[in-house]
């Protein structure tokens, strides 16, 4: 009878821990290369949040680079601000890549301003040379229950030639703890450089 009792325990222990795990809120940052950017894919078409049509929800998406700012000016640094607003849910996700609008190149340099929230990541498979801003786990919490709001810096390159589109994605997820049901969303910014 022992014997059966731990032959039982050696079997159910890993299934127990799998289901626990997964139970979790296990998101960590978005998989690079989701911004719907060129080349790149969505969360709607790459295998995660698909099971509703990309856009087809009522979230509201805004990227800024503050007021007043109309173009780029080579060198400088911008704080930028990213935010959802989805009446009702309080767990949100982005991803946010800045492309040199010719060429569609990474460009210039995000710097992390607020680690708890967001974090840097880059694809190890393809589109190696571009570079992501993504949430944390604790960045999915909303701000407010229908607000979920990013803020990260970004230089300008010195050598800047021609405009810049910051291309963004975003999740307005319904916290079940699975990505089934959850509405994504995809825009872009694009902004020229400024005359000297």
């Amino acid at each position: 009878m022992i014997k059966k009792t731990q032959i039982l325990s050696i079997l159910v222990l890993p299934i127990f821990l799998l289901v626990s795990a997964t139970l979790q809120k296990s998101s960590s940052g978005a998989p690079a290369s989701h911004t719907g950017a060129p080349e790149d894919k969505t969360c709607a078409t790459a295998g995660c949040h698909d099971d509703n049509v990309l856009n087809s929800g009522t979230a509201q998406l805004s990227l800024s680079l503050g007021e007043t700012v109309k173009a780029i000016t080579p060198g400088q640094t911008y704080s930028l601000k990213f935010t959802i607003k989805d009446k009702n849910v309080s767990r949100f996700g982005f991803q946010l890549l800045a492309l040199k609008e010719k060429t569609h190149e990474n460009t210039g340099q995000f710097i992390i301003t607020d680690s708890l929230k967001t974090q840097m990541i880059q694809n190890r498979y393809a589109l190696k040379d571009r570079s992501y801003v993504t949430y944390t786990f604790n960045g999915t919490d909303a701000i407010s229950t229908g607000y979920g709001e990013w803020t990260v810096n970004w230089i300008a390159p010195s050598d800047l030639d021609g405009p810049v589109t910051f291309y963004y994605a975003g999740v307005s997820a319904n916290d079940d703890m699975s990505d089934k049901g959850d509405k994504t969303y995809t825009g872009s910014l694009t902004l020229k450089q400024s005359k000297l």
